[in-house]
């Protein structure tokens, strides 16, 4: 959904007015189309994959409509303008993390890299072998699959032919629950360990026993919290949608808290709403506390959880 926050003044309540882009490029920039030459809104949060942040990036700059997206991490989003802001963590700063524990539990064996032709993928396939390269492990190779397919025995099998002792996925909840639901069906016995779209209620729901062991780099999101306003959150949350929160809805939940706060403080225009977003320091999130960078991106902790029992759980080292 990509949703429009609108206020005439900063004493009017914000009015939200909500397109379905469906997750696709070409129905994103129609929507965003819509929203900025009809609705005239001054900012579109929403925008959830990159491949939909970076289409309308054009968009948002061309008309000074700020673009706040609490899912997109593509890197190509820092030259994307001074527009667009992320609420979610660099891909650096996840890879880094996963990469990392990978390396240590692979003992120096082989690891492949399974990911989706997507732009948030490729830049999570990018950097995690960057990271893993730099740290003197041996990538055998990479194997890219479609997203929206129910059989991904195919790449699978080519994954087993490398021969690794790890696999790093790449990709969203969906297709990966079944990726981990089929490797186990097929006895590939291998280390999984993912990027954030894998951390899930879904995943679990798809591959109950396959995602079992699972490590995956994450928001510092944690249902769990005993924090009083993240407790509030998710309590709230449950009770409305009946299961919990996932690190999307704490980031889409902080998105629209931060622009509510500066239209407290300021007239609502697509200016003020830039440099409101530019001078956010620490902010509270419950998604994590919360800082701009000078290209839009955010600076937040990263966590590392494991499938334990059927839930995710923060990996404690």
């Amino acid at each position: 959904a990509v949703d429009q926050v609108n206020s005439d003044t900063q004493h009017n309540p914000i009015k939200l007015i909500v397109e379905d882009s469906q997750s696709q490029a070409s129905r994103a920039v129609t929507s965003f189309t819509k929203l900025v030459n009809i609705n005239k809104v001054p900012v579109i949060a929403g925008l959830l994959t990159s491949d939909e942040a970076l289409a309308c990036a054009p968009l948002a700059i061309k008309h000074k409509v700020v673009l706040f997206t609490p899912g997109a991490i593509s890197e190509k989003l820092k030259e994307a303008g001074s527009y667009v802001f992320r609420n979610r963590e660099s891909v650096e700063l996840q890879t880094a993390a996963i990469a990392n524990e990978c390396v240590e539990r692979t003992e120096g064996g082989k690891i492949a890299i399974l990911h989706a032709n997507a732009a948030n993928a490729i830049s999570y396939r990018d950097t995690f072998m960057a990271a893993c390269e730099a740290l003197g492990a041996n990538i055998v190779g990479s194997v890219p699959f479609n997203e929206g397919k129910m059989d991904y025995r195919s790449e699978l099998e080519q994954l087993r032919a490398l021969s690794p002792a790890s696999v790093y996925l790449a990709g969203y909840d969906s297709e990966l629950g079944l990726i981990l639901k089929q490797a186990r069906e097929i006895g590939l016995e291998v280390n999984f360990f993912a990027s954030a779209g894998a951390v899930t209620p879904k995943l679990l729901e798809i591959a109950p026993k396959g995602a079992e062991g699972l490590i995956a780099a994450s928001a510092s999101f944690d249902p769990q919290s005993t924090v009083p306003y993240v407790r509030d959150f998710v309590d709230a949350y449950t009770a409305r949608f009946g299961k919990e929160p996932d690190w999307l809805a704490a980031n889409s939940y902080d998105a629209i808290q931060m622009l509510a706060q500066i239209a407290e403080k300021n007239q609502f225009d697509s200016q003020q709403i830039r440099d409101g977003l530019i001078g956010m320091k620490n902010f509270p999130g419950v998604s994590g506390t919360t800082t701009f960078d000078r290209n839009g991106g955010v600076k937040k902790s990263i966590a590392l959880v494991r499938v334990q029992n059927g839930k995710f759980l923060q990996l404690i080292k």
